[in-house]
């Protein structure tokens, strides 16, 4: 008769199969973004995800073969319902709300900012059904096949650099000492020796790139952001615009 140590030892290794037959990447996945959330990236490791989901850390790598490839499964979640299905709208609507809605899903998660466009390791950065709508739209605007490596480097590099910009980390260690630091730091500047810098300071502190000690979580750069869209979408009209003349004269 097996004693009640061992008959202990077999229900529990029973829950534990139990819990993990219940995982799921989408689950594993909700779970580290809620603790990135909380604590950061620093902050975050596998095991936490393990330790919440009630279950040993083996189990979260039958799904993700590590932390990198976690935080990159990661973000394609948080992303995920950003790039809508090409529509009825104009090119230039579908891209304004692409950048608009990709701004607002990364402030909802700002502690992912930093991981996007940062690594080539993710398969989550592969996302071919959001490729797939991105050209489509842009070949159905018109931009010729030689023209859409391009033109689609140029949306994912709008769409990205802003955002990651805005959203940039501030020191983990002793942040309000070195946001006093910068913030005096930068009401130091020489005005006689930067004149141009000294007229603009009391506009552009705190409110530009560079010349911040709080980032866009707090601060947010909207009306930046509005004029950065309005330029990407009216260079790249200008870029089809060019092109279609140039084959109607031939």
């Amino acid at each position: 008769m097996p004693s009640v140590a061992a008959v202990r030892h077999v229900r529990k290794r029973s829950n534990n199969r139990k819990k993990d037959a219940k995982l799921s990447k989408e689950l594993i996945c909700a779970t580290a973004l809620k603790l990135i959330d909380r604590k950061g990236l620093t902050q975050f490791s596998l095991r936490d995800v393990a330790r919440s989901l009630g279950v040993y850390p083996r189990a979260v790598y039958w799904y993700v073969a590590d932390r990198d490839a976690l935080l990159s499964e990661v973000v394609g979640y948080a992303l995920r319902d950003v790039y809508l299905p090409a529509s009825n709208e104009s090119w230039q609507e579908w891209l304004r709300n692409l950048f608009y809605h990709y701004r607002d899903a990364v402030r909802q998660h700002p502690n992912i900012a930093p991981l996007i466009g940062a690594s080539l390791h993710s398969p989550a950065a592969l996302v071919p059904e959001a490729i797939e709508r991105i050209l489509t739209v842009l070949s159905g605007a018109g931009f010729a096949d030689d023209q859409l490596a391009d033109v689609y480097n140029v949306v994912i590099a709008a769409q990205v650099g802003f955002v990651t910009l805005e959203l940039a980390t501030l020191p983990t260690e002793d942040t309000d000492t070195w946001r006093q630091d910068q913030k005096r730091r930068i009401g130091t500047i020489d005005v006689l020796r930067y004149p141009m810098l000294g007229r603009y300071l009391p506009s552009l502190a705190n409110r530009a790139f560079i010349l911040r000690w709080t980032n866009g979580t707090e601060v947010p750069l909207d009306t930046s952001f509005a004029r950065f869209v309005d330029v990407i979408i009216e260079g790249l009209a200008q870029i089809l615009a060019t092109s279609q003349k140039k084959g109607d004269d031939r």
